[in-house]
């Protein structure tokens, strides 16, 4: 590969070799003991040398080269890429950010020369939310490829600090300035002025997103364009930012500007609509490596075999499971909250669907919602013996909808994507039967406007009072079912159906309550958005339960025809209302 000048990869003066130095996971760099306890007004008062002294780990030695050897091939290909925004995550050990450190001197030494001086002039800003993150983390990363004494190091601690290398190969001098700073609170105040070739996001997803809309007009912008007269414009654009991180939450501008495709290029676009005429249009790319156990993990080679089980078996320990899939097997997840309501009984290996579901011809679509300014809707299909499938969740997170808006937006939904299916009715919050004070008419109730507007009877569902214990207990009777490999709960893998599975996962989480009695008591959380969305579901599932919660698969050993004997023959799809023959003492027990 060539680049701007042609320069070519050759040995620098700084001679053959390249150090590895040990294993991200396994470095163990951080502030030295002492340091760590300093107050805040010491840490600032250091300067860059005696932070540089009080830092330990096994740091480089051998000067670095442009390395013959990878991790393995996605780290290799990102090592090459040279587009405006790039990206690389995978697991911890995966060798990620000496990856990306590495390309750094690959792109200094394919600068274009200067037309003022001959030389090659390169800098680096490296960008953390606070200075102590720089110096406990990133620095140290950065002193695994570049040893300390390389070059010469000046401010800080408490404020910006400036690393300049000096060197030279066989196309002449190299001049590699690397610059660290921490936004703090003021993003855009502490990135003006700011001139760089580069910017490396240590971290990508701990940065929040006005990092990389302000950074972006940071690069490309060193050294200044005079020394460039006469070039091409193809050889006057060179700035890239580049960012490594772990597998993020699914909440992350992260997520949207790497794994959704959509979105990655709608903000190419963005971008690309203000750029002046003849420059280079902004490209982004992204490379995931492969999780451990999937096939072609990277960095093996350089791990112990204990390295990636001992990890494992600590964080169950801990019961961070979360931490097992976004570390070790670089799966994108959910951020928790707390500690999920269903933690034991949700398994999405097993409850969510690997391929899309098409739903069931002849079975109607039943429907559970909850009400609110937040209101959610469960669109789902009950196939018998006993599966539950879930298709699309209505739920909009930030925004406040009145009754006759979200019942609309609902039936525009319904029409889209299930036209073909009658629905036999939905099932919602008893508190969506009181007076609506959100709509014209006030002695409309939520229930009613929403099922007016979107074409459907919604039912009150009374089964339990709406005490909780019956409500999570339809749930976990449907999360424990297993009959002939089927689940009694299955979830579409569709984008619709994300803010149940994150309740699931994250979201839906246990809080402290005190009762009348002055006792705690733990409860579900509702002050977070998508405990809405699980109510929506609890008040479907229980259109086929008892009033207990428990269903005809809950209850051990009993014949299957006696128990379900207890719920009722399934009306015909066409009828409508209540049956005649309802128990008067549960008259919306079974399936109304």
């Amino acid at each position: 590969m060539t680049r701007h000048t042609g320069a070519t990869l050759k040995n620098t003066t700084w001679g053959p070799g390249l150090t590895r130095g040990p294993a991200e996971g396994e470095r163990g760099n951080a502030l030295s003991e002492g340091a760590e306890r300093l107050t805040e007004q010491e840490f600032r008062d250091w300067s860059a040398a005696e932070g540089l002294a009080n830092l330990h780990g096994e740091f480089a030695e051998v000067k670095p080269e442009v390395p013959t050897k990878f991790p393995g091939p996605v780290a290799e290909a990102m090592f090459w890429d040279d587009s405006s925004i790039l990206g690389i995550q995978g697991p911890v050990g995966s060798g990620k950010t000496t990856t990306v450190l590495h390309s750094r001197l690959r792109r200094a030494k394919m600068m274009p020369r200067s037309v003022e001086d001959g030389r090659r002039h390169y800098k680096l800003l490296v960008i953390r939310a606070t200075y102590r993150q720089l110096w406990s983390t990133t620095i140290p990363d950065f002193l695994t490829v570049y040893p300390k004494d390389l070059g010469e190091w000046s401010g800080g601690r408490g404020g910006p600090v400036t690393f300049v290398i000096e060197f030279e190969d066989e196309d002449g001098i190299i001049e590699f300035t690397a610059e660290f700073m921490a936004f703090g609170d003021d993003i855009q105040g502490s990135l003006r002025g700011y001139h760089a070739t580069d910017i490396w996001l240590h971290e990508f997803d701990t940065n929040p997103e006005d990092v990389l809309t302000n950074g972006i007009t940071r690069i490309n912008r060193y050294p200044a364009k005079r020394h460039f007269d006469g070039y091409p414009p193809e050889m006057r654009d060179y700035g890239q930012l580049v960012g490594d991180m772990n597998a993020m939450d699914k909440d992350n501008f992260a997520f949207r500007l790497f794994h959704d495709e959509a979105e990655r290029t709608r903000i190419a676009d963005e971008i690309n609509r203000t750029l002046p005429e003849g420059a280079t249009r902004i490209r982004i790319a992204f490379y995931r490596q492969p999780g451990y156990g999937e096939e072609g993990c990277e960095n093996l080679h350089n791990l112990g075999a204990a390295y990636y089980p001992t990890q494992i078996a600590t964080m169950r320990m801990l019961g961070r499971g979360d931490l097992i899939d976004r570390m070790v097997y670089n799966r994108v997840t959910y951020l928790r909250v707390g500690d999920p309501v269903f933690k034991r009984e949700f398994n999405p290996d097993i409850h969510v669907s690997r391929q899309r579901l098409e739903p069931v011809e002849g079975v109607p679509l039943r429907i559970g919602l909850d009400q609110g300014f937040k209101g959610a809707a469960v669109i789902a299909q009950f196939v018998r013996p006993f599966q539950w499938r879930v298709y699309g969740i209505r739920f909009w997170r930030d925004e406040r909808l009145m009754a006759a808006e979200f019942g609309r937006r609902l039936k525009e939904y319904l029409d889209e994507r299930f036209a073909a299916l009658p629905v036999e009715g939905g099932w919602g919050d008893m508190a969506g039967e009181h007076g609506s004070s959100t709509a014209a008419d006030e002695n409309a109730t939520w229930n009613m406007l929403v099922g007016r507007t979107a074409g459907f009877r919604v039912r009150p569902q009374r089964l339990g009072t709406n005490r909780i214990q019956p409500r999570l207990e339809a749930v976990r009777a449907a999360l424990e079912h297993i009959r002939g490999g089927q689940p009694g709960l299955l979830i579409d893998s569709h984008p619709d159906t994300e803010p149940l599975i994150a309740a699931f996962e994250a979201r839906y989480v246990w809080t402290d309550d005190i009762d009348a009695s002055g006792e705690k008591r733990k409860v579900p959380d509702k002050r977070i958005p998508e405990a809405n969305v699980m109510d929506a579901l609890q008040y479907l599932l229980l259109s086929e339960v008892l009033g207990s919660g428990l269903t005809a698969h809950s209850i051990p050993g009993a014949r299957r025809a006696e128990a379900a004997g207890q719920f009722g023959a399934p009306p015909p799809a066409d009828q409508g209302g209540l049956r005649t023959d309802y128990d008067i003492l549960n008259p919306y027990g079974g399936h109304f």
